[in-house]
């Protein structure tokens, strides 16, 4: 893996008291449709706070306790405003998991954050569990649930038996794998963050479209719909140019308004410390990621009308195909305006009229 031009220690001392300026990010994205919430959201919160109350109970860390401010029903429903009520509760499980899963071995915050090895058998126990709880190995097969199992993974436990009442086989295979993915990748971050290497930019990419969840969200996109994609475009090449940018878009929106955030816990391994270098500045870092979010708003949008091209002429396939691609949208519009609002960023403050943020590191 290659380096980052700047090592560690460096890269924090060009960035400490600096001021991040960031631009109205909403405006990439202007030709998408507005990022909007389910409208039964509220409904879901219940559930959520109670799933919380769980984790906090059993794990006894404060991290977890303080997610109940964070509103994750409220992002689960930016992701997936499409849902019926069913389905939306059993996403903003998934979301409930995925969140407080990465928090266990986050810097500065999880159990684990310090312990690769722990944190290895953690990633080990929870793919089995993954597999068990999804059945992708055939209905023959039982999940072996461990009686001390811990109280994260009986939250995906709840969410799989809940999507496997209507998803199909190979919606659940899909889901597994992606996880499956992330989870390997997550290990690839944490021992880079324990080495303190900052990798450059292609090689962080390389994980990082990983580690950023978006295949995962985007693999449950047919189940929020309620529609599965029509034959011609459910194994189409442009499906996975979709998820590909919508990772990368997650990470160039995330890695910008979370600077400081991970500054604080001192890991910088992030799309910003990648690219800077003795000659190029935080904000000709910021134009050039400018420049990327731009570009794969292009790749997605020219994949989407590769895939609405393969059902032209087919209104009611057409129709279908274009609730999934502002699905995934809605990943990425959904995860924008959660960042901007949520007090786990705390960037509400920092808004100014104009969109923009300016961000004293």
């Amino acid at each position: 893996m290659k380096p980052a031009r700047l090592d560690q220690d460096a890269i924090v001392a060009a960035l400490e008291g600096r001021t991040l300026r960031v631009p109205d990010l909403t405006r990439f994205f202007h030709a998408w449709p507005a990022a909007r919430a389910h409208p039964h959201h509220a409904a879901v919160v219940p559930l959520v706070d109670a799933a919380i109350d769980s984790l906090a109970a059993a794990h006894h860390h404060p991290a977890l306790a303080r997610r109940k401010r964070d509103d994750i029903a409220g992002l689960a429903a930016l992701w997936f405003s499409q849902a019926d009520d069913a389905r939306l509760e059993a996403l903003a499980l998934y979301a409930v998991w995925l969140v407080c899963w990465d928090d266990v071995v986050d810097a500065g915050e999880g159990d684990l954050a310090a312990d690769f090895e722990g944190a290895e058998r953690w990633r080990r126990r929870t793919l089995d569990m993954v597999r068990g709880a999804l059945r992708v190995d055939g209905p023959g097969v039982q999940e072996v649930v461990d009686a001390d199992a811990d109280a994260i993974n009986a939250v995906f436990r709840d969410f799989a038996g809940r999507l496997g009442r209507t998803a199909p086989a190979e919606q659940r295979r899909r889901l597994c794998d992606e996880v499956g993915s992330y989870i390997a990748s997550c290990g690839v971050e944490q021992r880079l963050r324990l080495e303190r290497c900052v990798p450059d930019y292609d090689s962080y990419m390389a994980f990082r479209l990983d580690t950023v969840g978006g295949a995962m969200l985007c693999s449950l996109v047919e189940h929020a719909t309620g529609e599965p994609l029509p034959g011609a475009v459910a194994t189409a090449p442009p499906v996975r140019v979709l998820w590909t940018q919508v990772c990368v878009l997650l990470t160039i929106v995330n890695d910008l308004l979370s600077l400081k955030k991970e500054l604080r816990t001192g890991c910088v391994i992030n799309a910003v410390a990648a690219l800077l270098a003795p000659e190029r500045d935080l904000d000709a870092v910021v134009a050039e990621l400018e420049q990327r979010l731009a570009r794969a708003v292009g790749e997605f949008d020219a994949a989407a009308g590769e895939l609405l091209a393969r059902v032209e002429g087919d209104r009611e396939q057409s129709g279908v195909v274009e609730r999934y691609i502002d699905g995934c949208r809605a990943i990425v519009t959904g995860t924008l305006e959660f960042t901007l609002r949520s007090p786990r960023y705390n960037l509400a403050k920092l808004l100014r009229d104009d969109g923009s943020l300016e961000i004293v590191l």
